[in-house]
């Protein structure tokens, strides 16, 4: 059975993964290309103009960027590394940082394989909690 969830958009009950129902997830859609088509149509518009433009709110356009949706390479918009504070085109970080928070989570995982005499990698190398009491009292 699926799990039930409320909407973190809208706020109804609906089964399935992700934070969004489906309505959301469709409105939110064709936001994202309304967004893109505007962008691809006016190279070099601002988040507020885009916004002003498409009617779509300028926190969901940032949104669409933070999470690698959109490039603002056709578009003027103030995104920053939340780790170094460079200027970047999407995402949360610039390469280089990405780049060092993998070597360190590399380093991190590499030497954290085995906890005690127990691995936290099953066969297949993913990752889990071995032995874990969730339903603790």
């Amino acid at each position: 059975m699926a799990d039930l969830k409320n909407c973190s958009q809208c706020g109804r009950l609906f089964a399935g993964q992700g934070e969004l129902c489906r309505r959301c997830q469709e409105t939110e859609e064709d936001e994202f290309l309304t967004v893109r088509r505007y962008i691809r149509d006016h190279p070099g518009s601002s988040v507020f103009e885009v916004s002003e433009a498409t009617g779509v709110e300028e926190s969901k356009i940032l949104s669409f960027l933070r999470r690698g949706r959109l490039e603002a390479r056709g578009m003027v918009a103030d995104l920053e590394c939340e780790r170094c504070g460079k200027r970047i085109s999407s995402g949360r970080y610039c390469r280089k940082c990405l780049e060092e928070l993998e070597r360190e989570l590399g380093k991190i995982v590499s030497s954290n394989k085995n906890v005690g005499n127990k691995s936290v990698f099953d066969k297949k190398g993913k990752m889990f909690i071995k032995d874990k009491d969730v339903y603790k009292e």
